[in-house]
């Protein structure tokens, strides 16, 4: 009875070292390629029609969103809609979804 108690405290003991440890990552946000449709400057809304679904999907700016134009960093005035964006898309368990990137796509090449 002594060499099973002392197998399950050896047990136990192995377990606990071998525990993973408790570090916190960024979540990193879905690459969403897609086209404005409506902007509230008020509320920071954005509503994009997506190029893969269809689907439109309505998220909010945040403080820490970043705009690319040209590989320049740029303001959000290029959130107007019929332009053509990529978004780092995010949705928390709670709040709205947001963005923290949007870059800017060159206007497609129409063809003869």
């Amino acid at each position: 009875m002594k060499t099973r108690s002392r197998l399950i405290a050896l047990l136990f003991a192995m377990l606990a070292s071998f525990t993973m440890p408790a570090t916190a990552r960024t979540p990193h946000g879905r690459d969403i390629i897609g086209i404005i449709q409506r902007v509230n400057p008020q509320t920071q809304e954005v509503e994009m029609r997506r190029d893969d679904t269809g689907a439109v999907i309505t998220f909010v700016r945040v403080k820490r969103t970043t705009f690319v134009a040209d590989g320049r960093l740029a303001d959000a005035t290029i959130l107007k809609p019929g332009a053509h964006v990529t978004v780092s898309h995010h949705v928390p368990f709670f709040g709205k979804p947001f963005v923290t990137r949007v870059t800017l796509l060159p206007a497609a090449i129409p063809t003869k």
